[in-house]
C-alpha cells in the first residue's frame, strides 16, 4: 500500500513537472522597426528562392528594410509577435495569414502592417480602397509602350 503511495506520488509529481515545463507550440517572432521608418510592411513566407529568417535564441527576428518588404522560405503558423522599437499606438493593420494546400499543409503566407499615425494609415488604406490595390504595387506598375 505504502509502495503504491509513493509510485503514484511519485507519477503525478511528474506528470505536473512536464506539463509545466511543455513549451508553447507558437513560435516567437520579433519585428525590429528602424528608427524613422514609416509605412507598410509585408513579410512573404514561402518563398522557395528566398533565405530563411534569422533566429535569435527561440525567437525568430526580421528587421524591417526602408522598402517594408521581406520575402523568407521560413513559414511560420500563428507567430507569438512582438515589436521591437516601436511606440504605443504606431502598429496599424496587422494581419498575417497562411496558405496550405487542401490536405492542411502550409506552402505561404503574409503578416502585414503599418508603422506610422493613424492618420497616414487611414490615408493609406484609402488609398488602397480606391483603386483595388496598395501604393506598393501602382508604384512598380509598367504602361505600355
Amino acid at each position: 500500500m505504502i509502495r503504491r503511495f509513493i509510485l503514484l506520488s511519485v507519477l503525478t509529481f511528474l506528470i505536473a513537472g512536464l506539463g509545466c515545463t511543455r513549451r508553447s507550440s507558437e513560435p516567437r517572432l520579433v519585428v525590429e522597426i528602424p528608427p524613422g521608418f514609416t509605412g507598410s510592411f509585408v513579410m512573404e513566407m514561402g518563398g522557395r528562392e528566398a533565405s530563411p529568417l534569422q533566429k535569435d535564441g527561440e525567437a525568430y527576428v526580421v528587421a524591417v528594410p526602408r522598402t517594408g518588404k521581406v520575402t523568407t522560405s521560413t513559414i511560420l503558423v500563428r507567430p507569438k509577435v512582438e515589436f521591437k522599437n516601436a511606440s504605443d499606438g504606431s502598429i496599424w493593420g496587422f494581419s498575417q495569414s497562411v496558405f496550405t494546400t487542401g490536405d492542411g499543409i502550409s506552402v505561404g503566407g503574409k503578416i502585414e502592417f503599418f508603422v506610422g499615425t493613424r492618420k497616414d494609415y487611414e490615408a493609406e488604406e484609402n488609398k488602397k480602397n480606391h483603386s483595388g490595390r496598395s501604393s506598393a504595387e501602382r508604384r512598380y506598375e509598367i504602361s505600355p509602350v
